[in-house]
């Protein structure tokens, strides 16, 4: 019986060493010295902006220093931290952070794969989930959100995906409390690192609970919700200040203009027939950009549901969930396609998504997903029928994974001089704190200003989330720091806490919404620190009380 359960074991770990094997093409131009343009290219210094907050132990991060031209800006406090955590803890072991990046993306495409088999593996067969795992990789979506986007966050919610489905299925095949800790680890996983597609995959996973649950007639339904809820509370700390405290930035920016999704619907030629690659945005008619389901992808999709159809008879519940699978797939497509705008048009929070075409990753999600279906109905045919998927899957695609140029520099050249500025500039509007009427024009001085009276700064620090000096009031002063105002501001002296405003706009051409005080004569320690609103602490306890809990049912 040991040999037997060893042997298994290996065999289990060779096919997993053999789907991440066969993941090395999609990523092999990123296996070299330099980095290479992406159009968010704010990824490394999102992980060294993250890292600073971890030198101050500011955890959870929030705030970070240099953006917002140096005025700091609360990018943690609405942008998902996950992948930032995990490419900080990697440059503190000495990696830099334009190689993080790059290891963060190759991580992605070797785990989403992995978790793709695992799902389908678990409800069919290794060879059918080898296929979907290898089309879940060779799709142009995929290597759009690398080399054209550089979309990290979104790139990473598709490791997640099949591992929430995964462990729903196990945990209500089992009941196991393994199985529960898996689901809220994915499920908290998946909203601390992409909210939106959080909210649009949610659906698909709660009605894969509810065929599963109805199957089993209801059982282990309780644990289910213990689950979800375990994974609301371990990403409450992240999650609450989204929900509850957009007012106090200027998220409306990213609701308008270039990101109005009424621009950015995908025709049908572009979704199923064009094979066109370039390195252009969306919404601009004469720039090339892949934003396709595959073609083999959607077929394959498509052959699971005729072959369902045909084998009903034989494997009715398997045929029942491939034929709602394939219902949802062709729902999240229509959602890309400008039909769906009424849609669209009465769910304001869909606006957020800005792309409907952000809809393809649950697309190609449930598509790869399908073929595995496809494969496992095929019976006899079904290693012939792989083959010829995974070849043509390779050979149409493979093309697309490649940057559009390469760049030899280093840390040091990624953050110095033009590129600098630019990565303290970049997106400055996103998150711009709602006191601040229009960005800065310039960089932040490198310390406060006097705007009446006369002082003198004796020391001045910059930290993640607190600027602090001596300060030396010769006349009573009026103190302006280089620090935007946000709910959590607070400005001591000496240690004592003082009223602040941040309306005093003398000077700025715009608004910028500064923190900004009174001193009398004197000689101080000055202070300014973000602590958490009642909002954050919430979430904070919330969390802290998840993972007491995490660590109760691992124990």
């Amino acid at each position: 019986m040991a040999k037997n359960m060893v042997k298994l074991n290996k065999n289990r770990l060779l096919w997993l060493i053999l789907v991440a094997v066969f993941t090395i093409p999609a990523f092999w131009n990123l296996l070299r010295p330099g980095f290479f343009p992406m159009q968010d290219d704010l990824q490394a210094f999102r992980v060294q902006q993250l890292d600073k907050c971890l030198d101050d132990f500011q955890i959870p991060c929030r705030w970070v220093p240099d953006a917002g031209y140096g005025y700091g800006y609360p990018q943690f406090n609405y942008y998902p931290p996950l992948p930032y955590y995990v490419g900080a803890a990697l440059h503190r072991v000495g990696i830099q952070y334009i190689d993080v990046v790059k290891i963060l993306f190759i991580v992605g495409y070797i785990l989403s794969a992995i978790a793709m088999y695992i799902l389908v593996t678990e409800l069919t067969n290794k060879w059918s989930g080898f296929v979907a795992s290898f089309l879940y990789t060779y799709i142009p979506y995929k290597a759009v959100e690398v080399y054209v986007r550089g979309a990290l966050s979104e790139f990473w919610a598709q490791i997640f995906f099949p591992l929430i489905l995964w462990s729903i299925y196990k945990l209500i095949k089992t009941g196991k409390n393994s199985y529960l800790i898996l689901l809220g680890l994915s499920i908290a996983f998946l909203a601390t690192t992409h909210v939106l597609m959080t909210m649009i995959f949610a659906p698909i996973a709660i009605l894969w609970a509810l065929y599963w649950l109805y199957l089993q007639k209801g059982k282990y339904i309780t644990k289910v919700t213990w689950a979800g809820l375990l994974g609301f509370g371990l990403s409450a700390f992240f999650l609450l200040p989204v929900l509850f405290e957009k007012q106090f930035a200027h998220v409306d920016s990213v609701l308008s203009g270039y990101f109005d999704y009424r621009a950015h619907f995908v025709s049908l030629y572009k979704l199923f027939i064009s094979r066109e690659w370039g390195y252009g945005s969306s919404g601009f008619p004469n720039e090339k950009l892949n934003l396709s389901l595959g073609i083999v992808q959607w077929l394959a999709g498509i052959g699971a549901g005729i072959l369902a159809i045909f084998n009903y008879k034989k494997y009715k519940k398997l045929s029942v969930l491939t034929l709602l699978l394939f219902i949802l797939s062709l729902f999240t497509i229509f959602m890309i396609h400008m039909k769906s705008s009424f849609i669209w048009a009465q769910l304001p929070f869909l606006w957020y998504l800005q792309f409907p075409w952000r809809f393809l990753a649950i697309s190609i999600f449930l598509l790869c997903l399908l073929s595995g279906y496809l494969i496992y109905y095929s019976k006899k045919y079904q290693y012939a029928l792989g083959i010829i998927l995974i070849i043509s899957s390779f050979v149409l695609n493979i093309s697309f994974f490649v940057p559009k140029d390469w760049l030899d520099i280093r840390d040091s050249d990624k953050f110095s001089g033009v590129s600098w500025q630019k990565q303290m500039t970049i997106s400055i509007f996103d998150y711009l704190p709602i006191y601040a009427t229009l960005p800065p024009i310039t960089e932040a001085p490198p310390i406060p200003e006097v705007l009446d009276g006369n002082a003198l700064f004796v020391n001045y620090k910059k930290g993640s989330n607190f600027q602090k000096g001596k300060i030396k009031v010769i006349e009573d002063a009026v103190i302006r720091l280089p620090l935007y105002d946000f709910p959590g501001m607070q400005v001591k002296v000496d240690n004592k806490r003082i009223e602040h405003y941040n309306n005093d706009c003398r000077g700025q051409e715009f608004c910028y919404g500064l923190i900004t005080f009174e001193v009398p004569k004197g000689e101080y320690q000055i202070e300014a620190r973000l602590t958490d609103t009642p909002i954050r602490k919430i979430g904070n306890y919330i969390t802290l009380i998840s993972i007491i809990i995490l660590i109760w049912l691992s124990l």
